[in-house]
Formats: C-alpha cells, structure tokens, sequence
C-alpha cells in the first residue's frame, strides 16, 4: 500500500522472472496499483545499494494533489516505461 522513491542507488523491474525495466534514482514506483486497486504486477530488485523511501498510499496521494511537480514527474517516469514497453514489443 505503499509508493516507493529511490533516493540512491538502481534497481530492476522484473515482470514474471524477466526484466523489463529499471528505476533509477529519484524515480518513483509502486504507484500503479495506487491508482487501480489492483495488485502489483512487477517486482523491483535493488542491483546496488539502495536507500529508498516509502510512502503511504494516503500521503502520497494528499502529495500528489498539493504538489503538481510531483505529480508531473510520476507523469514523465510512466510515460517512459510506457514507451520502453513498447520498444520491447516492437
């Protein structure tokens, strides 16, 4: 019920067993079944020490809403691993 932000480090998206993704430092994941109400569909594996700050799904929505710089760059991270999706299908 958590969202979670890497604050240093990298991890991998694995979906199945198979990686299809990363998320860097300063990006933002596990906000996806924040907004569905549906479970998560990947898990994240630090590939480095990681120092990552977790969010409850409460708060990260009054955040969401307070701050518009937040919310455009949880807009821009989906954006790009929509588009990384894509590649990898094509």
């Amino acid at each position: 019920h958590d969202v979670f932000t890497i604050l240093q480090g990298k991890a991998d998206v694995f979906v199945d067993e198979v990686k299809v993704g990363e998320v860097l430092t300063d990006e933002i994941f596990g906000a996806m079944a924040v907004f569905t109400g549906e479970q998560r569909s990947a898990t994240v594996k630090a590939v480095e020490h990681c120092t990552v700050l977790a969010v409850p799904q409460e708060e990260f929505i009054t955040l969401i809403k307070s701050h518009p710089q937040t919310t455009m760059t949880l807009i821009e991270n989906m954006a790009r691993q929509i588009k990384a999706l894509n590649s990898q299908i094509q």
